[in-house]
């Protein structure tokens, strides 16, 4: 009986362990942070100085739910030559509140009350309600000779076509079919044909041409059957398999590597490769094309739109990370011209921030696109539906504001 009673007080204690345990680990894990941001006044903008101050005290707040700190040291005979440390954060800021600002001399002061979530991406980026604009190229294909087998020769274009028609309608998210271009004149090596600043002039290129903000890219690796001469499968399969006879399987597969662009810098902001495999059990001759109805009813296409959706998804995270980006149109004292409007989402009272390009060349000779803050804001007056009118606090040619300059906004 003693034994017996141990057993249930160890039994109990062990349930109650777990309870507790899951009951800790459904807790939420959003937490309300404070937090303190500073920035010089310059001009004596304080609205400008206001919105960096804000930036730097969401900052803080991440860092404060989740950070990673990362070192660097060489040593060369004996002396420290690189010392690098860097704190990022991949906690989410949210409903952020002002609780109080002030100005004191040249410093400008924000003190918030924040949502953190440490689970949450887009670390450091205030939420808006702008639409990026996104261009979706075609995809190469590595290997044409794959395509036989259902004839999806037209899987270049179709595969940009489908994920345009995903992305379109989702929030932050608005897209451009490019299907007819490509990126990537030699598909094996990509993307490491950009600079050694990992940057991609082609994409610059692309994103001026079609007036976007990002560029969507990619290669398609591999379409290719795992045993191209083995049978297709038949009602007598079952019989056969109870005595002992097998057949290998119609496996076939689909590698794709998709790459996102920024079109202001050519940086690669997103870079993954997405596998999966299915069964297809068409006939040879068969004319099944990609992205068609036929398609996606057989077991292979159920797998592809499975892997595609997840693409989406990613793609959507990943847009939706970034800053908001338009380029200066035109430029006229105080005010400036902005190549967005509605469709964008912008609405007069908007702040934005403004900032300079330039095209710089490293020792190889590779031009890269270098991006200045300016440490201003311009404030959005009038909203067509494909630009805007924004004023700045100051005359635009002390800052030297040009054409194909930016707007920023995060």
């Amino acid at each position: 009986m003693k034994i017996f009673r141990h057993i249930q007080t160890i039994v109990a204690l062990l349930v109650l362990l777990t309870t507790g345990a899951a009951a800790q680990s459904s807790m939420p894990d959003l937490r309300m942070v404070e937090a303190q941001g500073f920035a010089p006044v310059e001009f004596n903008d304080e609205n400008s100085a206001r919105m960096r101050a804000l930036r730097n005290a969401i900052e803080n707040a991440s860092l404060q739910g989740a950070s990673n700190i990362q070192s660097t040291q060489v040593m060369e005979q004996g002396n420290l030559t690189v010392d690098y440390l860097r704190v990022s954060s991949s906690a989410k800021v949210s409903d952020v509140q002002v609780m109080s600002e002030s100005r004191e001399g040249d410093l400008y002061k924000v003190s918030i009350l924040a949502k953190v979530d440490p689970k949450k991406m887009c670390a450091n980026v205030m939420s808006n309600h702008f639409r990026k604009s996104v261009a979706v190229t075609g995809f190469p294909m590595e290997h044409p000779e794959h395509t036989s087998l259902g004839r999806l020769g037209s899987v270049d274009r179709s595969l940009a076509a489908l994920l345009v028609n995903d992305l379109s309608g989702l929030n932050g998210v608005r897209v451009l079919n490019a299907n007819y271009m490509t990126l990537y004149p030699n598909s094996e090596s990509a993307p490491t044909q950009i600079s050694p600043r990992m940057t991609l002039t082609r994409a610059v290129t692309a994103a001026k041409d079609l007036g976007v903000q990002f560029v969507v890219s990619g290669v398609i690796r591999d379409l290719a059957m795992e045993n191209p001469d083995a049978p297709r499968a038949s009602n007598w399969d079952g019989w056969l398999k109870k005595v002992g006879i097998s057949k290998a399987s119609r496996t076939r597969h689909f590698v794709l590597d998709i790459f996102v662009h920024d079109g202001y810098s050519g940086a690669l902001v997103f870079q993954t490769r997405y596998r999966t495999y299915g069964i297809w059990n068409e006939r040879n001759n068969a004319q099944v094309g990609f992205g068609t109805a036929k398609f996606f009813s057989t077991n292979y296409g159920e797998q592809v739109r499975i892997m595609l959706n997840q693409a989406v998804d990613d793609l959507q995270e990943t847009i939706q990370c970034q800053p908001f980006m338009a380029t200066i149109a035109q430029v006229n004292g105080k005010r400036i011209y902005i190549s967005s409007g509605a469709e964008s989402g912008l609405r007069p009272g908007d702040y934005l921030s403004v900032y300079r390009t330039s095209q710089k060349f490293d020792r190889q000779g590779e031009s890269f696109w270098q991006i200045t803050d300016t440490r201003l804001v311009a404030q959005v007056k009038q909203v067509q539906p494909y630009y805007a009118v924004a004023d700045l606090p100051i005359d635009a040619d002390r800052l030297n504001l040009q054409m194909d300059d930016i707007i920023m906004a995060w």
